[in-house]
């Protein structure tokens, strides 16, 4: 999954967000009812937003001299844009914000995280010592 194009990516990233939404919906919708689905659905695309703009500078730095740039520079949009945009919406209150907003962000958050840091790790770049040892195990 890791070698495919983005668009794949980017498929799977949103999948992953949207299981996660399919989980917390029911839960949001007993919270809050409509206005908690819908929170719960702005915040699960605010965090999809920022993880999407991270793969995109992930995969822009691909290589191997350059690929501490693209986590650096992915960390910015990754937690900035969900952040921002719900400490905006916190801030203006409102129905988003009585609904839980930020709780939300921070139920989405670490999924959107999870599936963008594994879909921007190297494909295949194991490597064993002789004998079939892990590398981590102290000799």
């Amino acid at each position: 999954m890791r070698s495919r194009g983005l668009a794949v990516q980017s498929a799977v990233l949103g999948l992953a967000v949207l299981a996660a939404y399919a989980v917390v919906a029911p839960i949001a919708a007993w919270h809050s009812e409509w206005a908690g689905m819908v929170t719960a659905a702005v915040a699960a695309g605010f965090c999809l937003l920022g993880a999407e703009t991270a793969l995109v500078l992930a995969r822009r730095f691909r290589d191997p001299d350059t690929a501490w740039q693209g986590m650096f520079l992915g960390m910015l949009p990754r937690m900035g844009i969900p952040f921002f945009l719900g400490l905006v919406f916190q801030l203006r209150g409102g129905m988003l914000a009585e609904a839980g907003l930020l709780v939300y962000l921070v139920v989405f958050y670490p999924v959107a995280l999870w599936a963008e840091t594994i879909l921007c790790l190297p494909a295949g770049a194991r490597s064993e010592r002789p004998g079939g040892a892990p590398r981590n195990v102290a000799l």
